[in-house]
């Protein structure tokens, strides 16, 4: 094999590899999900009308970020975050806590792995403490909607969304899988052209 033909290959294999590190973070450095949260007509029924915050989600990464202004603190109880598909009523906790005697929220906490992207609610609920039911409350302070494919400011929603319905999580798959495979199809494509590119021009010229 020719000098120039073996310098060709290995521009093609140093370009494939360049993808594939511009592919790798792909999967773990996921842009967040931030929810604006505010109290929402029709819905919250506890606490303040004027207190607000904001809900940071990281789905890929695992973690949730709450910050809040104007709730009381609680004696005796504690607020406590949750996810919610508002069409199916499934509600997944993102930890409990309480507020500053500033009436301040600084929670940081994990998410579960999210496998529905259904969810559209994030609402903050009073609990017991201590408390060892599984489903939220009735009783919801400030909370917001969303997509998870991009945050929306709060609003009203129609009904009490999270009355009733089963508190499983439903098994949806997920779609950030499904589009790093195509990102990985679409890297070892590359892979391929690149190298039969590097091997034609390197006979060209051996």
């Amino acid at each position: 094999m020719s000098s120039r033909r073996v310098r060709v290959t290995v521009a093609a294999v140093v370009a494939a590899l360049a993808l594939a590190a511009l592919w790798a973070p792909a999967r773990a450095n996921g842009v967040p999900t931030l929810v604006r949260l505010a109290y929402i007509d029709g819905l919250s029924n506890w606490g303040p009308t004027d207190a607000f915050g904001t809900a940071e989600l990281g789905l890929s990464e695992g973690y949730v970020k709450i910050d809040a202004t104007g709730l009381p603190q609680l004696d005796r109880q504690r607020y406590q975050g949750w996810i919610v598909n508002s069409q199916t009523n499934d509600a997944i906790s993102v930890g409990t806590f309480n507020a500053s005697d500033a009436r301040a929220v600084a929670y940081r906490g994990t998410l579960p792995e999210i496998t529905d992207f259904g969810f559209d609610l994030f609402i903050l609920t009073v609990e017991p403490d201590p408390d060892d039911a599984p489903q939220p409350t009735a009783q919801r302070s400030i909370g917001g909607r969303f997509s998870l494919a991009g945050a929306r400011s709060a609003g009203g929603v129609g009904g009490d969304s999270l009355a009733g319905g089963p508190r499983q999580l439903p098994n949806t798959g997920d779609p950030t899988y499904r589009a790093d495979l195509l990102r990985l199809a679409a890297l070892v494509a590359a892979i391929a052209v690149s190298l039969g590119v590097g091997l034609r021009l390197g006979r060209s010229h051996a």
